[in-house]
């Protein structure tokens, strides 16, 4: 593997931009469920699109605000995504192996919803916004599948924060009915 180091301040270093360069097995990465529609020489192709990064554990990856660029799948290790409410921090979410994030802000080209942040030494599949295109326009039989697995990722993701919400208002009655 092709390496770079990190930088003095601690963000990301790319591992590699090459399919041959980034260490990952096509038979591997169907067993994410973003790949799992896809054939293993269509993961293989894939690959060409996207490069490794490392990012050193407490790096801030994301911040809220900030332009989004790329779309993130986790290989190894965790994220958190964050929020600061009235000055503290509240986790949202931890994301894991297997895991995207960032495909809002790849889809909108709108500005990052939440922080995300290293919990530890961690390792993803970086798909950015030029390279997205470029897959949208050299090879649409390939980005068809993924793009129904990312809308599928999305929708499942939509149907948890919906619980979520319910669930919090069920608490919130409860307790107002309680005093």
């Amino acid at each position: 593997m092709t390496g770079f180091g990190a930088d003095p301040n601690g963000a990301m270093s790319k591992v590699g931009t090459s399919s041959a360069s980034l260490g990952l097995a096509p038979g591997a990465l169907g067993r994410i469920k973003l790949f799992a529609g896809l054939k293993e020489d269509q993961i293989q192709q894939f690959l060409g699109y996207v490069e490794v990064v490392q990012v050193p554990q407490y790096s801030d990856l994301v911040q809220e605000g900030q332009h989004g660029d790329a779309m993130y799948v986790v290989l190894e290790r965790e994220l958190r995504t964050l929020a600061i409410i009235e000055g503290k921090e509240s986790t949202l979410a931890t994301i894991g192996p297997g895991e995207c994030f960032g495909e809002i802000s790849l889809l909108d080209q709108r500005p990052r919803s939440a922080d995300v942040v290293a919990n530890r030494d961690t390792r993803l599949l970086k798909l950015s916004s030029a390279a997205f295109e470029r897959l949208i326009r050299e090879s649409p039989a390939l980005a068809l599948p993924f793009l129904l697995a990312l809308s599928r990722a999305l929708v499942e993701r939509l149907r948890r924060s919906t619980k979520r919400y319910e669930d919090t208002i069920r608490f919130i009655r409860t307790s107002s009915a309680a005093r």
